[in-house]
């Protein structure tokens, strides 16, 4: 086990969350700053410091991993050539001890533009904005619970020209959204007043989490604050349970295709600590290689498995049926928002349609894939599918 995650232990969800936060700012910076903007903002909407161990230089602390990949990234460019490059940061905090720690922390790190925030978050909204004139804007939103003020986080995310990553809290939502006690913090969070009717007309099977969940996506579509929302389950270490989502808000395809790949790497990692905590090692199980049960893994529940594959095929079909025709440039970021494939598979998954007679396109010659332009059709046996 690296050092990096022993200072995890009893909390591998959250190494797997900041896994996932800083390879994705990663690539992301490297675009954003090679073409889009020279500036890029990084705001901490609940900096913490929470339950960390390494009380003295906070490396396994959200703000800390920020500052450390995106200082990385804007060195490696500036030796390439790239110096009017700026990066600025934004920690929010509400609790006063762990404010008057991101203070000092902030005060020790001179050579960086940082700006700390006490209070609540939605408090400190027209501050940040303020403080955040000009350049792309990456927003964190990583709340203990769901008691946030969505609405006004809305307008900050609307008025900003980035993306964010929300970490939604699926298992504690899934426990405690059916009670009315916390009705009007779900009304608060969904920005939904009448959030209750529209949640008890969702489909019985749905889970608790996946109602909140869609509820959500739909007032953040219709407030605008993105066009994509693509999610990312994180598993209960020792348990086969739903810890949190990562949910990406993005305007463009290319952070859709991003999280995607991204997805597919961090969920490897998360299936390699899993097999290595697992408490319940038969003599049996000892026999099967780490790398065997990751690939095993992945193939039940990983990035374009095959239950996925099926989902995305489904999915294809049920968007042609309403479009008969679409072209592809529009088609498959609908079914990647929805579904866990990365966009090879969805090249594959679409070839493979029209050898079975599911779907229908021309491609121009020596051309193997489908093209942003080419029109995809469902077949009459397509649309027979029910």
């Amino acid at each position: 086990m690296n050092q990096k995650l022993l200072r995890y232990t009893g909390r591998e969800q959250s190494y797997i969350k900041h896994l996932f936060l800083t390879k994705y700012m990663q690539v992301a910076a490297y675009k954003i700053m090679q073409g889009r903007s020279p500036i890029f903002n990084f705001v901490d909407a609940f900096a913490g410091p929470w339950r960390i161990e390494d009380d003295n230089n906070y490396s396994d602390a959200s703000f800390d991993q920020a500052l450390k990949t995106l200082d990385s990234v804007k060195s490696d460019l500036a030796s390439n050539g790239l110096t009017d490059l700026h990066i600025r940061y934004c920690f929010c905090e509400k609790r006063k001890k762990a404010y008057t720690q991101l203070q000092e922390y902030a005060r020790q790190k001179t050579d960086f533009d940082i700006r700390v925030f006490p209070g609540v978050f939605e408090d400190n909204l027209n501050a940040i904005s303020d403080f955040l004139t000009g350049g792309f804007t990456f927003t964190f939103i990583d709340p203990t619970g769901w008691d946030i003020r969505n609405q006004d986080v809305f307008r900050f995310l609307l008025n900003q020209d980035g993306e964010f990553l929300l970490n939604f809290m699926s298992d504690h939502i899934n426990r405690h959204s059916g009670y009315g006690v916390v009705s009007k913090s779900f009304e608060r969070f969904l920005a939904h007043p009448d959030w209750k009717a529209d949640f008890d007309a969702l489909p019985d099977d749905w889970s608790n989490e996946r109602k909140v969940l869609h509820l959500l996506k739909c007032q953040m579509q219709k407030a605008r604050v993105a066009t994509y929302l693509p999610d990312f389950s994180i598993m209960l270490p020792h348990q086969k349970r739903l810890k949190m989502r990562l949910v990406l808000g993005t305007h463009v395809t290319k952070g859709l295709e991003l999280f995607r790949d991204i997805q597919a790497k961090v969920e490897e990692e998360e299936t390699r600590i899993r097999h290595n905590l697992r408490e319940d090692k038969t003599v049996l199980a000892s026999l099967i290689s780490e790398e065997d049960d990751v690939e095993f893994e992945q193939q039940g529940r990983g990035v374009g498995c095959n239950q996925y594959r099926r989902r995305a095929e489904e999915r294809i079909v049920e968007v042609l049926k309403e479009h008969r025709d679409m072209r592809y440039d529009e088609l498959w970021p609908c079914i990647m928002e929805d579904v866990p494939m990365r966009k090879t598979q969805v090249n594959t998954l679409i070839q493979d349609m029209k050898r079975r007679g599911l779907v229908d396109y021309n491609l121009p010659q020596r051309k193997r894939v489908p093209q942003p332009e080419t029109q995809i059709e469902l077949t009459d046996e397509g649309f027979a599918i029910e």
